[in-house]
């Protein structure tokens, strides 16, 4: 049987050329949806640059989303901070964020099928937007979306696809959010989670914004996913 796939591909590469695109108002209304959900996501302010500092700048990344059989699903527009223009010291320090280690993966996945434990799979969409920052960023506003009037650049609250802390700062959001609801990070891989409640035992693995959790107790399975949602 002929496995059916789901492919992006990559369209225009500047705005110029995506005014003069045939579907042009298609790629502004996917650039319009992007811009409004990070404002509703409070990714940032409009300032006045603080002297001495410089903005970061950032770019417009579009893409064709393909249903299985090549048709044409949606046009995707994703803004991306250039963070190779960020500064060491200024507007970024630690960058380091673990990542579960394969032979944790497979012991776990073996423990559950011995145990005969649920196994579930969670994919955390946007999750870079979600972490928030310790450091002062600024950027440039996004191309097409420039305010009229005072020179005015973005100053983040939370991150972007792009900057160099963004996987760290998704790493702490969710870390914090697991050890509210009890629970302990492993001594031996900062990826892996654990808590026993009585009988009842749970884990769960991050692989950056994949999560695998894994419990001898459906219920309480659930009621973990309801509450990463």
């Amino acid at each position: 049987m002929e496995q059916a796939t789901i492919a992006f591909s990559e369209k225009p590469q500047t705005m110029e050329k995506v005014l003069n695109d045939e579907d042009a108002k298609k790629w502004e209304m996917a650039m319009h949806e992007e811009y409004d959900s990070l404002v509703v996501n409070n990714t940032w302010s409009l300032v006045p640059l603080p002297t001495g500092r410089k903005p970061i700048s950032c770019k417009w990344v579009f893409k064709i989303k393909h249903g299985v059989h090549g048709e044409v699903e949606c046009y995707k527009a994703k803004l991306v901070a250039r963070g190779f223009t960020q500064t060491f010291g200024v507007d970024y320090n630690e960058t380091f964020a673990p990542v579960a280690k394969f032979v944790s993966i497979r012991c776990i996945l073996a423990l559950a099928a011995i145990k005969d434990m649920e196994i579930h799979q969670m994919d955390v969409k946007t999750a870079f937007l979600n972490g928030d920052l310790e450091e002062e960023i600024y950027m440039e506003q996004p191309e097409g979306f420039t305010q009229e009037g005072e020179h005015l650049v973005c100053k983040f609250h939370k991150s972007l696809y792009g900057l160099k802390q963004s996987l760290r700062a998704w790493n702490q959001k969710l870390d914090a959010f697991l050890k509210s609801i009890k629970f302990v990070r492993s001594d031996v891989n900062f990826s892996v989670y654990v808590t026993q409640v009585g009988d009842v035992k749970f884990f769960i693995v991050v692989y950056v914004d994949d999560l695998i959790l894994v419990c001898n107790n459906k219920d309480k399975l659930l009621q973990v996913k309801e509450e990463l949602s």
